[in-house]
């Protein structure tokens, strides 16, 4: 650390990365998630700065509704990095469990969060990010799981985040300079710029509009009622893919 240079600014945040890093590293070593994006590009750099006494395994939780992208940005750059399968089945889990909603996200659970049980997981977590990570903590504890998180950037905002990757000349995702400030699954439930991603990823919308046609021949096929597993009628009923398609894209 005391050979590297920072603009000034950044020195005692990521003196506080490291110190983080250093004060929660457990007796095994830690378990790093990495996703491709800006966030994990700095941690996982911040990360191979600190004095830890293991090295850190590094995971990527492979995502079906991740921007194509990211799979050669990975491979090419960060080829240390695992591979993890844990969502093998996600168009059939949307179809048994419905389309993700912000009041109901259940992807994450077996996509971004799958991995890392019974250790204690690196993550690129920023409070800057939202309200959610605003009420977040360096250390914690899964809510129900045997894992623990450790955040070491949550106070990076993202000017710092890119003026981080830009004073140590790291590679980032091409998609940050086609306009995209974050970069996450495609048409996630708290994404807003729905068009955009459509025409960004159209084989990816079009499997999510492919979904929803198995959805709306699932439901039809309860004796013509639109009734869930424990035969109680959903709220919404449509009768083509195109009208759930549009209305789960509305975000209203």
């Amino acid at each position: 650390m005391d050979k590297v240079k920072f603009p000034g600014f950044l020195d005692t945040l990521v003196k506080e990365a490291i110190d983080i890093l250093v004060e929660h590293e457990p007796p095994e070593g830690y378990y790093g998630a990495f996703s491709g994006g800006k966030d994990s590009v700095v941690v996982e750099n911040i990360t191979s700065l600190a004095p830890l006494k293991h090295p850190v395994d590094w995971h990527y939780c492979v995502s079906p509704i991740d921007p194509p992208q990211v799979y050669p940005f990975i491979r090419e750059n960060y080829p240390h990095v695992q591979w993890d399968y844990h969502a093998r089945n996600f168009w059939g889990l949307v179809v048994r469990k419905g389309l993700p909603m912000r009041t109901s996200r259940w992807c994450c659970q077996y996509i971004k969060e799958a991995g890392g049980v019974g250790r204690t997981v690196i993550l690129g977590n920023r409070k800057a990010e939202g309200g959610i990570r605003r009420k977040q903590d360096y250390y914690q504890k899964h809510h129900s799981e045997e894992k623990w998180f450790v955040r070491p950037i949550l106070n990076f905002d993202d000017d710092d985040v890119w003026a981080y990757i830009t004073s140590r000349g790291l590679p980032y995702l091409s998609l940050y300079d086609q306009g995209f400030t974050r970069v996450g699954c495609v048409l996630c439930p708290f994404s807003r710029k729905v068009e955009r991603e459509i025409e960004f990823f159209p084989k990816i919308a079009a499997n999510w509009l492919r979904v929803c046609g198995r959805i709306v021949e699932d439901r039809q096929s309860r004796d013509g009622l639109y009734k869930d597993g424990s035969g109680r009628e959903y709220k919404q009923n449509f009768a083509t893919k195109e009208e759930l398609f549009a209305w789960w894209i509305r975000r209203d």
